[in-house]
């Protein structure tokens, strides 16, 4: 599959959230400039998106989402291993997320389940952290190289 990944813009914030929506993911503050928002492109129609939110040389996984007809397909390890380039280029080299149901898919990409205490002070303020995912999210971790 030829997916291209790049950053979303304005005009890709609709689809994404519809896909968000499909997927279950939160929406709440994905406009929000903190959070910077990839999308994967086959045949120019979006059919994944990831993002990010940065602080300093840590980042908080967010929105993995893939379009239903493309699931297993590899189409959201695509989109993570293009983001661990970007984090790596971009010296980001701690990764953070929450999940209340892909902790399995995480854990087989490298992350490792964390207590949410030990999450350092930036993300732990994060609207995702502090408000928009429930206390019995799993937090996961990954050292980025």
């Amino acid at each position: 599959m030829n997916l291209i990944i790049q950053a979303a813009g304005k005009k890709d914030i609709k689809e994404i959230t519809g896909l968000l929506n499909d997927n279950k993911l939160p929406t709440t503050d994905i406009k929000e400039d903190a959070v910077q928002l990839f999308v994967g492109l086959f045949n120019n129609k979006i059919i994944g998106t990831v993002g990010l939110e940065r602080y300093n040389q840590v980042g908080l996984l967010r929105s993995l989402a893939v379009e239903e007809a493309f699931k297993n397909q590899k189409v959201g390890t695509m989109l993570m291993d293009w983001l661990f380039d970007f984090c790596v280029n971009e010296k980001i080299n701690e990764l953070y997320l929450l999940t209340t149901t892909a902790e399995k898919y995480f854990l087989k990409l490298g992350f490792q389940r964390i207590d949410r205490n030990t999450v350092p002070d930036p993300i732990n303020k994060t609207r995702e952290f502090k408000d928009i995912c429930p206390a019995s999210a799993v937090a996961m971790y990954m050292r980025v190289e």
